[in-house]
């Protein structure tokens, strides 16, 4: 998968039209998923893209209520990538992009060869939110862009949504978060090998006696204090054990292995929160 700046996708001149898709794509949920196979379905007479963010832009945008993103940029790339797109197109999310209209948008997604384009029913683009997923055909059919809304991803009865995802994983409904991603949460963290100091108050009275503390990477999103369960993979192998979440750290009574880690190894299942 080539990974492109903005800029750079816009000087390119594709050989091949463009199909893409556009939007924030924050845990590449099963909703998105659907997009991304509308995409791939064009192929091989079009390139797949994937058009992204490097950063959520409700960070620049609302930052007061953003409540952190469920996948770190490298984590989004990975999963991208193993979906086999052609392209992904990152763009640097800035006030200056920001006044760009959803025809100014569309406009210069013409002219970067784009053939095809889905969103999911819900999106909006442009400044101030002015294009919706209506006017979104509508102007890509005067561009000579085809372009297809797609039917949401429901799950109990209602769209699959990273906002929804978000929601349950803050309030520890995990199993509800896994169904909806398509795979089990995966939190990205740094491993400190025996701490001299412990997790004050953790639901278990042997807590003091060593183990790991596992710091989750800036921004990261947590469910509540409690126990769960947890699986490790190191790459080689895999081993579950139980783990107390408490004031925005996990910690292992066992001893996992120490340094720090970049890629997500740590993946929450099976035992939701049981004390708070």
């Amino acid at each position: 998968m080539k990974i492109l700046s903005w800029e750079t996708f816009l000087q390119s001149r594709a050989e091949k039209p463009i199909a893409a898709s556009v939007g924030v794509f924050d845990g590449v949920h099963r909703g998105h998923k659907r997009l991304i196979d509308l995409v791939k379905n064009k192929t091989p007479s079009m390139e797949s893209c994937v058009i992204t963010f490097r950063e959520n832009p409700k960070r620049i945008l609302r930052p007061s209520s953003f409540r952190g993103s469920i996948y770190s940029l490298e984590k989004k790339l990975e999963v991208l990538e193993s979906e086999g797109l052609d392209i992904c197109v990152l763009i640097d999310f800035s006030t200056d992009f920001g006044t760009l209209s959803g025809a100014e948008f569309l406009g210069l997604l013409k002219k970067a060869h784009l053939g095809f384009l889905t969103v999911g029913p819900n999106f909006k683009c442009g400044h101030k939110m002015d294009t919706n997923a209506a006017a979104l055909v509508e102007i890509c059919g005067k561009l000579g862009i085809e372009a297809l809304v797609a039917e949401p991803v429901l799950y109990s009865g209602h769209p699959v949504s990273s906002t929804r995802i978000r929601n349950a994983i803050v309030e520890g409904r995990l199993s509800e978060v896994s169904d909806m991603l398509g795979r089990p949460y995966e939190i990205e963290y740094e491993a400190v090998r025996n701490p001299l100091t412990s997790v004050s108050d953790a639901p278990r009275a042997d807590e003091g006696k060593g183990g790991t503390v596992l710091q989750p990477r800036p921004g990261t999103l947590l469910p509540p204090d409690g126990i769960y369960e947890l699986c490790l993979d190191s790459g080689r192998d895999q081993k579950c054990l139980e783990a107390f979440i408490k004031d925005g750290l996990i910690r292992l009574d066992d001893r996992a292995s120490g340094g720090s880690v970049r890629s997500a190894i740590i993946t929450m299942v099976s035992r939701e929160c049981k004390e708070k």
